[in-house]
């Protein structure tokens, strides 16, 4: 297990390490070692019964992030290619934070000051997500700032840490941890994962439409894969505009089929009739094959009380009347 670095030596020739050298960044290896131990205190002072599979989600989120920071994946990521670099922050930004958040226990177990909590909240509200998960994805793939990062460990290790971050924002309001109160509706949760992924479906189309390459560092690097530089930079832009988008159409899909599998309730309304609920109306009973609705909803005891008859006026004749005799 070694070092991943590149070194520039005299006249200009780069060498770069190994593609399957195990990359162990001591920034990212910290990362990776405060998730898992966070996750594990957490979970023991919540002290659940039933919290066995939070610690599971907890177990499988630490070891994506490894996979993505502690593994030749990064090497590759950081010397050679830029869709291995897609793929890397695919885990940190679309796999990884849903999972923490799962993880976390259905209360905090810590008691935090008010103005933590305000602060936290406002950290948390969708509209910063959505602003921060995309200002944090494009400023760190401007062409300078991304190159910086490329010939630097130590800033491309402070990229990866801050997307991470701005992702766990961008994910608090859909899955909503820790028992916090829920912002968006569910309709309103849909809207926010579209038009969150809206810019960078679009920063994908223009990396995979580009005419010469983006990167000065990729296309210097020896090639893998038998991959050009720009046949590599159109799988990444594809990567961006749908790969990328994987794990956030599946909580799209999670939670439409949550909205069809909602019982619809009437809040107490008996359907506008004026005869009220029967005792036990609420309780299942079964109905004949081919049984017309306004059985159904007699049972419900949905009827309203028969009309009474209009009283006739009753005529008499002019001049009728008791005669006297």
């Amino acid at each position: 297990m070694g070092l991943a670095s590149a070194a520039r030596l005299r006249y200009g020739v780069l060498v770069s390490p190994s593609p399957w050298t195990v990359s162990v960044d001591p920034l990212l290896a910290a990362g990776v070692a405060l998730v898992g131990s966070g996750l594990l205190v957490l979970a023991v002072r919540a002290r659940e019964r039933r919290g066995w599979w939070r610690r599971a989600v907890g177990v499988i989120a630490t070891l994506l992030l490894a996979a993505a920071w502690l593994s030749p994946l990064h090497t590759v990521a950081a010397h050679y290619l830029l869709t291995a670099h897609l793929i890397q922050i695919t885990l940190v930004m679309g796999v990884v934070p849903p999972l923490i958040l799962l993880a976390l226990p259905g209360r905090c177990p810590f008691a935090l000051p008010a103005a933590v909590g305000r602060v936290g909240r406002g950290l948390v509200h969708p509209l910063s997500g959505m602003l921060s998960i995309n200002a944090g994805f494009f400023a760190w793939h401007l062409g300078p700032v991304y190159d910086a990062s490329l010939r630097n460990p130590e800033i491309y290790a402070a990229q990866q840490i801050s997307l991470l971050l701005v992702s766990l924002l961008f994910w608090w309001p859909i899955v909503v941890p820790a028992g916090g109160r829920r912002v968006l509706s569910r309709w309103a949760t849909l809207g926010y994962i579209l038009v969150a992924t809206i810019p960078q479906t679009f920063g994908g189309i223009t990396v995979a439409m580009a005419k010469h390459p983006l990167y000065r560092t990729y296309a210097l690097a020896p090639r893998l894969f038998g991959a050009s530089v720009m046949s590599d930079q159109q799988i990444a832009g594809a990567c961006i505009a749908l790969v990328s988008k994987l794990a956030l159409f599946t909580a799209f899909a999670v939670i439409f089929m949550r909205m069809l599998n909602e019982p619809a309730t009437d809040d107490g309304d008996d359907g506008g009739g004026g005869g009220g609920r029967r005792p036990r109306a609420d309780l299942p009973s079964p109905q004949p094959s081919g049984s017309v609705p306004w059985l159904a909803a007699l049972n419900a005891g949905r009827t309203v009380a028969e009309p009474a008859p209009p009283r006739r006026r009753v005529r008499v004749p002019a001049g009728a009347g008791s005669r006297p005799e």
